[in-house]
C-alpha cells in the first residue's frame, strides 16, 4: 500500500487584490444628524470617508456676529461605531477666518476620513485686496482635530470686479495630499475685467501646503463676464485627474473641463465635456471616481451626465439621467457624489417634496446604479429622511462612501435653519470572494489556451489580485506561479524561487514571460470581468522537464482584504515517459461537484505492462493535502479483490474503518469523510488494463474542495506510480 506524506505548504503570494452595484435598497440609519452646539445650515456641504464611518457637514451660517448677517462659519464631525453617529469634538473654525468667511460652503475629506477642507467663498470680503475667499485644512490624530498651517490663498491674488469665491468648491485626493480649491469669480488675466475663474490645486509635504498650479482653460470657452471655471470640482484618488465645472459657459448650457498630471505638471486633457440633451448649467456639480476613468456632472435644472475615459479620450455614456420630482420638474442633477468604483451615484434635489400652503419643501435625494453593461439606472425609490421639522431642503448637499454602501443628504433648513443630514446605508453582499473553476479542468499537453474565473459578490471589480498555481502540490517554488493584478491590470509569472515577480505583462499585448516551469504569451490572452465574475484566458506552454500530473490551485483576494485561500479546482498532465511497468491513465469525473450525501462513481484506469494479474494494491485517495489523516483513503487489494478504508487517523496499514469484496458483495464501509457502496462498485481486469469504479458519498463534514489522488503498485513492490493527482471534486 502506498504510504501517507504530508507536503509543505508554501506561503501563499501576497495575493494583493468595483463594483457593480447590488441590488440592496438604501434605509435610513438613526436619526437625523444635528449639532450639539450652536449651527446654522448645518448640511449645506458633506462629504464621507471611504468606508463611510465618518462624515463633515458644513454649516456656513455657523459663528454669527449678533445680527446673525456676517458668519464666519464651521463645520462638524461625526463618526459611527456600530451602526451609531455621533458627533466627534465640537465644531471646526478657521482660526484666522475673516468677515463673512462661511467656512463650510464646501466640504471634503481624505479616503481615511483623517484630513479635511473646508472652502469660506467670502472671506475677507470687506477688504479692497484682489481676492475673495479661502480654504482651511483640518486633520484627525488620535480622535482629536485640529487646523494644518494657515488658510490656503490663491497666488498671485487673482483680482476680480466682483467676487473671487475661493472656495466655493473644494476636494480632496484620497491620500489627503492634493487639494483642489475653485475660484469661479477670478480674473484668469490678473486684471478685473473678466470673470474666467479657474481651480488651483495644493500639494502637502511634510505637513506643510503650497500651491502647485492654477488650474483654468480658455480653449472652448463660449461667453464673457460671467462667473466661470472652478464653480464645481473633483479629483480621482490619485490626485492626478480633475474635473472643474463651469455652468454659466454658453449662455449657460455649461460645461466641464478635464485636467491630469504627470510628473507634477497639471495639463488640459481633451476638449470640454457638455452632455447631450437640453440640460442647461451643466457643470454645476462635478464627481469622479477614484481611478478618474468614470467622472459625472450635474445640473442645477435637472439632469447629470456620465462620461467615461478609455485610452484618455473621453465620451458621454448614456443618455441624462434624470427622474420626476414632485412638482412634474425633471430632477435631480446638483449635487452629485460617486462611489470610489463610479458604479454608485446620487444626486440631491432640494425642491423636491414641497409642503402644501408653504414656501418650504422637504427634499429628497435619488441613487443611480451602473450595471455591467454601462447602463445606469435608478436605486429604488427617492431617499427621504424623517424627522424634518418644516422644511428641510434635503438632497442640498449629498455624499457617498467610496464602497457606495453608505449616503448621506444635507438639509440645510431644518427646523428653522439650524440645519440636519439624515444617512442612509444599503446592506454590503456578504462573504470574500472565490476562486470559480479552471477550463479545461482536466487534460494533457504541453501547450493550452487555459481559463480561470473568480468571483466576488460585490461584482469583479472588487477583486484586487488573483492568483493561479500549477504544480505537484502546494509550493510556488519550481511551479508554474502566476498573478493577475486587476487594479493595476497587470499579468505576473513568479520565477522559479516562488517570490520573485516577473516583469509585468499586459493580457492581449505582446511579449510572454517565462521560468523553467512555463510560458505565458500576451497574445490570445485576456481578462475580462461580467456581473461577480472575473476571467482570465491564458495563452499557456509547458516545458518539458515540468512533466508529470500537476494540480491547478487557484486564489482570489477583495479590496476589502477577503481572502479565499488556496483551492484545487483541476488537474493537468504534461506529457511524461512513466519509468515503471505501471501506469495511472484515465481517471473519471476529472471535475466534480455535489451536494454531501450524493452518490457517485469515481474511476480509475490503470494499466500494467506486464498484465492486469501483475496488480497488487491502488490506492485512492481523496483530501485537501496528501495526507492519509481525516480523508476518504481507499486501498484496492487486487489478490483478494477487496476494498479496505482508513479510518481517521490515517495510517496506511491501518486500523481500518472497513473492508468488503467487490464484484457481488452489498457491503458498505465508511468513515468520518466518506461511505462507499460495494453495490455500484467493481473492478475489471481486461489485459493489461484494471478499472476501479468505486460508488462514493461524501458526507456533510467533508465540505470544500478536495484533490482525488491514484497510486498503484505491483504485487512485488517493485513498480510504483508514486501518488498521481488525477481530478478534483467539490462537496457542496
Amino acid at each position: 500500500m502506498a504510504r501517507r506524506r504530508c507536503i509543505w505548504l508554501a506561503a501563499v503570494f501576497p495575493i494583493a487584490i468595483f463594483l457593480p452595484p447590488a441590488s440592496a435598497q438604501f434605509t435610513q440609519q438613526g436619526p437625523k444628524l444635528q449639532s450639539t452646539g450652536a449651527a446654522a445650515n448645518l448640511g449645506t456641504s458633506a462629504a464621507l470617508s471611504a468606508d463611510g464611518s465618518t462624515a463633515i457637514l458644513g454649516a456656513n451660517r455657523a459663528n454669527c456676529d449678533n445680527e446673525g448677517l456676517v458668519c464666519l462659519g464651521e463645520v462638524f464631525v461625526y463618526t459611527r461605531t456600530n451602526g451609531v453617529w455621533t458627533q466627534q469634538g465640537f465644531g471646526l473654525a478657521g482660526s484666522d477666518a475673516l468677515d463673512d468667511s462661511q467656512m463650510g460652503w464646501s466640504v471634503a475629506l481624505s479616503a481615511d476620513g483623517n484630513t479635511a477642507i473646508a472652502g469660506g467663498p467670502f472671506d475677507n470680503i470687506s477688504s479692497d485686496a484682489c481676492f475673495t475667499g479661502a480654504a482651511w485644512i483640518f486633520t484627525r490624530v488620535n480622535g482629536a482635530w485640529s487646523q494644518q498651517g494657515s488658510k490656503l490663498l490663491p497666488t498671485p491674488p487673482p483680482c476680480s470686479f466682483s467676487e473671487v469665491q475661493f472656495g466655493v468648491s473644494v476636494a480632496l485626493s484620497a491620500d489627503g495630499n492634493t487639494a483642489i480649491v475653485g475660484g469661479p469669480g477670478a480674473s484668469g488675466n490678473g486684471s478685473p475685467t473678466a470673470n474666467d475663474g479657474g481651480a488651483w490645486v495644493f500639494t502637502r509635504s511634510n505637513g506643510v501646503w503650497t500651491q502647485q498650479t492654477q488650474l483654468l482653460d480658455r480653449r472652448g470657452v463660449n461667453g464673457v463676464n460671467t462667473i466661470g471655471q472652478g464653480t464645481s470640482v473633483a479629483l480621482s484618488g490619485d490626485g492626478n485627474t480633475a474635473f472643474v465645472g463651469d455652468p454659466y459657459d454658453n449662455n449657460i448650457k455649461g460645461a466641464v473641463w478635464v485636467f491630469t498630471r504627470s510628473g507634477g505638471a497639471w495639463a488640459s486633457q481633451g476638449n470640454k465635456l457638455v452632455g447631450t440633451g437640453s440640460g442647461t448649467v451643466q457643470g454645476s456639480s462635478v464627481a469622479l471616481s477614484s481611478d478618474g476613468n468614470t467622472g459625472v456632472e450635474g445640473s442645477t435644472f435637472g439632469g447629470m451626465w456620465v462620461f467615461t475615459r478609455k485610452n484618455g479620450v473621453w465620451s458621454q455614456q448614456g443618455g441624462p439621467l434624470t427622474a420626476t420630482a414632485a412638482d412634474g420638474r425633471a430632477a435631480p442633477g446638483a449635487p452629485v457624489a460617486l462611489s470610489a468604483d463610479g458604479n454608485t451615484a446620487i444626486t440631491g434635489d432640494s425642491s423636491d417634496n414641497p409642503i402644501a400652503g408653504s414656501d418650504f419643501t422637504v427634499g429628497a435625494a435619488l441613487v443611480f446604479t451602473r450595471d455591467n453593461l454601462g447602463a445606469w439606472s435608478q436605486l429604488g425609490g427617492k431617499l427621504v429622511g424623517t424627522g424634518t421639522t418644516n422644511g428641510a431642503g434635503q438632497g442640498t448637499a449629498v455624499a457617498i462612501s467610496g464602497d457606495g454602501y453608505t449616503a448621506i443628504s444635507g438639509g440645510p433648513d431644518d427646523n428653522e435653519g439650524n440645519g440636519a443630514a439624515w444617512v442612509f446605508t444599503r446592506q454590503a453582499p456578504s462573504g470574500p470572494a472565490s476562486p470559480g473553476g479552471a477550463n479545461p479542468a482536466s487534460g494533457t499537453g504541453l501547450a493550452q489556451s487555459m481559463s480561470f474565473t473568480f468571483n466576488d459578490p460585490r461584482g469583479w471589480q472588487d477583486l484586487d489580485v488573483v492568483n493561479i498555481l500549477i504544480n505537484n502540490f502546494l509550493d510556488g517554488r519550481n511551479a508554474c506561479y502566476m498573478a493577475y493584478s486587476r487594479t493595476a491590470g497587470v499579468f505576473y509569472l513568479l520565477e522559479d524561487n516562488g517570490g520573485t515577480l516577473s516583469p509585468a505583462l499586459t493580457l492581449g499585448g505582446s511579449g510572454s514571460v517565462s521560468n523553467s516551469q512555463c510560458t505565458v504569451a500576451g497574445a490570445a490572452s485576456a481578462a475580462a470581468g461580467s456581473g461577480n465574475t472575473l476571467t482570465l484566458t491564458l495563452n499557456m506552454s509547458f516545458s518539458a522537464g515540468f512533466a508529470g500530473n500537476k494540480i491547478q490551485y487557484l486564489a482570489a483576494r477583495d479590496l476589502e482584504g477577503g481572502n479565499s485561500g488556496w483551492q484545487a479546482l483541476g488537474t493537468w498532465q504534461v506529457p511524461y515517459t512513466p519509468t515503471g511497468t505501471i501506469v495511472v491513465g484515465s481517471f473519471t469525473p476529472a471535475r466534480a461537484a455535489l451536494a454531501s450525501g450524493t452518490a457517485q462513481t469515481l474511476t480509475a484506469l490503470l494499466s500494467d505492462s506486464k498484465g492486469a494479474g501483475d496488480f497488487g494494491v491502488v490506492n485512492l485517495l481523496v483530501n485537501n493535502f496528501i495526507d492519509g489523516r481525516q480523508a476518504c483513503y481507499l486501498a484496492y487489494a487486487a489478490a483478494s479483490n477487496s476494498l479496505l478504508l482508513v479510518d481517521d487517523t490515517g495510517d496506511a496499514g491501518g486500523p481500518f474503518a472497513g473492508s468488503m469484496t467487490l464484484n457481488g458483495s452489498a457491503a458498505t464501509i465508511q468513515n468520518s469523510q466518506c461511505s462507499v457502496s460495494a453495490t455500484g462498485s467493481s473492478a475489471a481486469k481486461n489485459g493489461n488494463n484494471l478499472t476501479l469504479a468505486l460508488n462514493i458519498t461524501f458526507k456533510s463534514a467533508f465540505a470544500g474542495n478536495h484533490i482525488v489522488w491514484v497510486a498503484g503498485r505491483d504485487a512485488a513492490s517493485g513498480n510504483n506510480t508514486d501518488w498521481q493527482a488525477v481530478g478534483t471534486t467539490t462537496v457542496q
